[in-house]
């Protein structure tokens, strides 16, 4: 089979929250967006909301700028265009549509700025957590060491091989390092964890909820996909049968993902239901939260406390003791659980 041919060619402003998508929360080509850092609130085309410059181009060992991320979303995302219909009436969808919109909402976990920094500060911390670990055994270090020597041809005699053992140990013990992560590094990660996700998006049961009352309305933000545990438990994962997945499809239209029995339903939400979720996606967002009523979005942030406010951030790493020692972690957590960080100085210091 021949190669494709290299996308080379593309758009330079990419959104990570597409077009398509955002049209369900907008009205008259347009949404109000709040930008919790700054406090400020704003009318904004669809054009110009959740785009950088060539957030999913990358390049190629040959210096090429290349654009086959960039194609695959926009697949995926021409596909769902025509099935968002289908789901807000909740009739007439098709497993493959099913198909595009489990992918679709991966893809929304991995693809936004907030999830490519969050994988950047994971990666930098899990090599400084397993560089922290290893040394917690110096003659693990200096076997370590010994191997890297004889893989170059060095000779090296044991009172050197001990010296370098002892500064090496004392580098990482003293953090005399700051790990950098390429933005292009994070991007590949989380592309590779889009089908480990799928997966397990696909055994859930599938719930389109629409709200009861015509004047209920969901709201979306630059970190769209809200993980939950059933049991308010504080340890779960995407593929827990313990997990919930909530994602805003529409303004009239919520995606639910629950249990492991692949089955597919439709429930309603009244008001107050459809406010508790609003306000878990507001707490969720990285920086942006975006609606078609101004004034409805402007009542939420207000009472949450958004304003000049960040987020926990969605992954955290660690190290357990294990049998053979210890081993790092890497969790998703729950932000929406935990107050907002406020970015104003304390003026206690």
């Amino acid at each position: 089979m021949e190669n494709p041919e290299p996308r080379l060619q593309g758009p330079k402003r990419q959104h990570y929250l597409p077009r398509m998508y955002l049209k369900g929360f907008s009205t008259d080509g347009g949404l109000a967006v709040f930008d919790r850092f700054t406090g400020d609130m704003r009318r904004q085309t669809v054009e110009n909301t959740a785009v950088e410059k060539h957030i999913y181009t990358f390049e190629d060992g040959h210096g090429r700028r290349r654009f086959e991320i960039e194609e695959m979303l926009s697949k995926i995302e021409s596909q769902l265009s025509h099935a968002i219909p289908r789901f807000e009436k909740a009739e007439g969808y098709s497993i493959a549509d099913i198909d595009c919109l489990l992918s679709f909402i991966a893809f929304a976990e991995l693809r936004t700025p907030a999830a490519l920094a969050d994988a950047k500060r994971v990666k930098a911390s899990f090599i400084d957590t397993w560089s922290q670990v290893m040394i917690e055994s110096p003659e693990r270090v200096a076997k370590t060491l010994a191997a890297m020597y004889r893989e170059r041809g060095e000779n090296h005699t044991p009172d050197q091989l001990q010296a370098d053992t002892e500064k090496l140990v004392k580098f990482i013990r003293e953090r005399e390092y700051d790990i950098v992560v390429h933005d292009q590094a994070a991007l590949i990660d989380c592309i590779r964890l889009w089908k480990p996700l799928v997966d397990g998006l696909l055994r859930k049961d599938l719930l389109i909820i629409k709200p009861v009352d015509p004047d209920s309305r969901y709201i979306t933000c630059d970190s769209p996909v809200v993980l939950e545990s059933m049991a308010d438990g504080e340890i779960v994962g995407f593929g827990s049968d313990d997990a919930i997945v909530l994602f805003p499809l529409t303004s009239r239209c919520l995606i639910s993902l629950r249990g492991n029995g692949s089955r597919v339903g439709v429930g309603l939400a009244r008001p107050e239901q459809v406010e508790r979720v609003n306000e878990m996606i507001a707490r969720s967002s990285d920086r942006y939260i975006m609606g078609d009523v101004e004034t409805t979005l402007a009542s939420l942030v207000e009472r949450l406390g958004l304003a000049k406010t960040t987020r926990a951030p969605k992954y955290v790493t660690g190290k357990i003791p294990t049998e053979n020692g210890v081993t790092g972690f890497v969790r998703r957590v729950f932000p929406h659980r935990e107050p907002p960080t406020s970015l104003e100085p304390d003026e206690s210091e």
